[in-house]
């Protein structure tokens, strides 16, 4: 942190509370108030804008309580901490509040004493916290100290050796107590961003050493048995299945990791993530599928975590091409210029003019571009046999030499490439239509949620977040909010009902929440929104 005070966000229903804290928190404490609040939801307003590093909020509150508030925190933004202040003792918050592992407590009657004291104690705490996270050579040495490097031996030999060296890889690994045989895992392949400032290759290796030590802190804390390698580019992490709601609660910790590497250091991941496996002898195909979700999460715009059971169902291909040639003519069509795409096809016609011998080959050179083709345009559901004009196997049958080969596929792929650029968004779009279908019919029921939603059309809740990000501008929160004001407000203009049953029609449970947000949202209170509907 240097020099720089943290970041402090104050939640107290009571002005002069609020004031009293406020004027003896100074900048020679280390902390500095960003924004006051309250209650809880202008809290969480106030969190998003400004990515506090603490949240001190009072437990009792109008709306939403201390410890509601903590919980969304934590599941949300699990990179801030949150101390409570509280004139309460009761056993309930005191449970639950330990549960959360809250940072710390003030007590009413507040003094400078105590709040100078609490202070103190929770700079340390961040300043050792920033000091390890940051400190690369630390990162290190917990990582050698904790994970023989042997054992990441084993786990890359058996991925890449013949079946009978598998059988000695895995007796080695279950002498160093590793096993898969008796829980069902998820394989999840964590792929970093590679910037300039890590072009060297020892600076990249201490990168993915420091990121495999946060990920590996981050599952311990959340108590989940789990086993990480180094493999190929990026890192590998096997996750063991725990409990009724496993698949859910390991989707917010995959978005934790992505936040506290962004955080701690800045650095972007993507994680891919196999279907559930048993036992060691499946674990190539969990890494075939993690692999594979990676290698299409940008092509498929499926976000920053990437689930294989998510994706289109496509049969396995035998192609002549590499599996990067295939990526780089996928990649080149989905985001590159015309002139690098007409540069990949016709380095892979060279190629190909230079290994062929004789007519007898041009066959498979056929066979492997048309599967390029189909696979590709199946990915953004473009009408093939619309674009060619004819039966892809009517076409295939035509061609004499490569180049007319060549030249055929280049003009395909670049039709196939401006209908991507028109429809890139077509998939996520629909999931997004449905989410706010889904909204409008169930607006009234006070207990929709994001997580309800997200279990209704099969998408994780990071995914949702990230689509209303992106193509609303705002949070699902905010999204559905606006939804039942807007509801309310013909209702206020063309019934005659009260307006605690107005509240109840748009899914609020508590009128005076409904007043509170709706004249947030427009500015008077629904009792003078309907005058004044009156009057004009």
């Amino acid at each position: 942190m240097a020099e720089e005070l943290y970041k402090m966000i104050l939640v107290d229903d009571e002005d002069e509370v609020r004031g009293r804290i406020s004027s003896k928190i100074s900048e020679e404490s280390g902390f500095s108030i960003v924004g006051t609040a309250g209650n809880g939801y202008d809290a969480l307003e106030l969190i998003e804008k400004h990515s506090p590093h603490v949240v001190l909020s009072d437990i009792k509150m109008p709306f939403i309580d201390g410890i509601e508030l903590a919980t969304i925190i934590k599941r949300d933004f699990p990179t801030i901490r949150v101390a409570f202040i509280t004139g309460y003792d009761e056993f309930d918050y005191a449970r639950e509040a330990i549960e959360l592992k809250v940072s710390g407590y003030l007590t009413k009657p507040l003094t400078q004493n105590d709040i100078s004291k609490f202070l103190n104690k929770l700079k340390i705490d961040l300043d050792n916290e920033f000091k390890e996270q940051y400190n690369m050579e630390i990162l290190r040495k917990r990582y050698e100290a904790s994970i023989p490097l042997v054992i990441d031996n084993y786990f890359s030999s058996y991925l890449v050796s013949s079946s009978t060296g598998r059988n000695e890889d895995i007796e080695n690994l279950k002498r160093y107590g590793i096993s898969l045989d008796d829980t069902k895992y998820l394989l999840s392949y964590i792929k970093i961003e590679r910037r300039e400032s890590y072009w060297d290759v020892v600076e990249f290796e201490k990168l993915k050493l420091s990121v495999r030590s946060v990920i590996n802190s981050i599952l311990e804390r959340h108590n989940f048995q789990h086993y990480s390698f180094m493999f190929s580019d990026g890192i590998i992490f096997l996750v063991k299945e725990k409990g009724k709601f496993f698949l859910r609660d390991i989707d917010s910790v995959y978005y934790e990791m992505i936040k506290m590497a962004e955080k701690f250091l800045h650095v972007q991941i993507d994680i891919g993530v196999s279907n559930l496996h048993r036992e060691f002898r499946q674990l190539n195909m969990a890494y075939e599928e993690a692999d594979k979700a990676i290698g299409y999460s940008k092509f498929l715009n499926a976000g920053r975590i990437v689930y294989i059971n998510q994706l289109e169902d496509r049969k396995p291909k035998i192609l002549s091409l590499s599996e990067n040639d295939i990526k780089n003519i996928e990649y080149n069509v989905k985001f590159g210029s015309e002139t690098e795409l007409r540069n990949v096809i016709e380095s892979l016609k060279l190629t190909a003019l230079r290994d062929s011998k004789s007519v007898t080959n041009f066959r498979p050179y056929i066979v492997n571009m048309m599967n390029v083709i189909v696979n590709f345009s199946d990915s953004i559901d473009a009408d093939l046999n619309e674009i060619i004009g004819m039966d892809i196997l009517q076409k295939m049958i035509q061609f004499s030499s490569l180049e007319q080969l060549f030249d055929w596929v280049l003009s395909i792929l670049l039709k196939l490439r401006e209908l991507n650029l028109k429809t890139k968004m077509t998939n996520s779009q629909k999931l997004l239509d449905s989410a706010v279908r889904y909204i409008h019919s169930k607006y009234a029921d006070p207990k929709i949620s994001m997580e309800i939603v997200c279990e209704e059309l099969g998408i994780s809740v990071s995914y949702m977040s990230l689509l209303f990000k992106k193509h609303k501008e705002t949070t699902f929160v905010k999204y559905l909010t606006s939804v039942r004001i807007e509801k309310a407000r013909e209702l206020l203009r063309l019934t005659g009902d009260r307006v605690v049953e107005i509240a109840g029609q748009c899914g609020f449970n508590d009128v005076y929440y409904f007043s509170h947000c709706f004249k947030k949202y427009m500015g008077v209170s629904p009792k003078k929104y309907r005058e004044e509907q009156n009057i004009s």
